[in-house]
């Protein structure tokens, strides 16, 4: 079911032709409560003739991410000490609840960024798109763009400081700044290449 639902019906078939007292509990698993579903501990009396009985458990919906959640419930005996789960694989049934809320996914608002040599630093955008709820984190870090000595490549100290940062976003947040700084005297540089060539 999912969370939006706002609750989860369950049906409690009784297979005995008497009278008879059931107690039915939710049990916490990943979903705990009351922070994911409403608690649920009860007798239900049947009569003779009754063949099933409906209840109902309260699901919180709240507005950020989870991933699906999952808790129990089991029919027990409240007659016997310690009231003990009933025997039977058919007297204990999960409940998934499934997150409709979405985390979004992160990237780069560009794939590729221009700077001049009089520029002391180049912010890279990270946006958060199709979707904010929750917190998400990411690491940013930079990278020569390859292994290779040529002047043309930027090259982490010579050109630019190294760097890298984990990019925390709140819920609701969609973009974060990158900053990497670049090292002076970059133009100087360029320019003393260029008058030995």
């Amino acid at each position: 079911m999912t969370e939006s639902n706002g609750f989860v019906e369950i049906t409690i078939i009784k297979k005995v032709q008497f009278d008879m007292g059931v107690g039915v509990r939710t049990v916490n698993d990943s979903a705990t409560s009351p922070k994911d579903y409403e608690h649920y501990d009860e007798t239900i009396q049947f009569k003779k003739r009754d063949e099933e009985h409906k209840i109902r458990i309260n699901i919180v919906d709240d507005e950020e991410w989870n991933p699906d959640l999952e808790f129990y419930v089991e029919l027990y005996d409240p007659t016997q000490e310690g009231n003990p789960r009933l025997p039977g694989d058919d007297t204990r049934c999960k409940v998934t609840i499934l997150d409709e809320d979405f985390p979004g996914t992160l990237g780069f608002e560009v794939t590729s960024a221009a700077c001049n040599h009089r520029q002391k630093k180049v912010d890279v955008r990270i946006v958060r798109s199709e979707g904010a709820d929750g917190i998400i984190e990411c690491m940013v870090k930079t990278e020569d763009f390859s292994a290779d000595n040529k002047l043309s490549n930027a090259q982490q100290f010579t050109n630019y400081m190294p760097k890298e940062e984990k990019l925390k976003f709140l819920h609701g947040e969609t973009e974060k700044i990158f900053t990497v700084e670049l090292v002076q005297g970059m133009e100087n540089a360029d320019d003393k290449s260029q008058e030995s060539t």
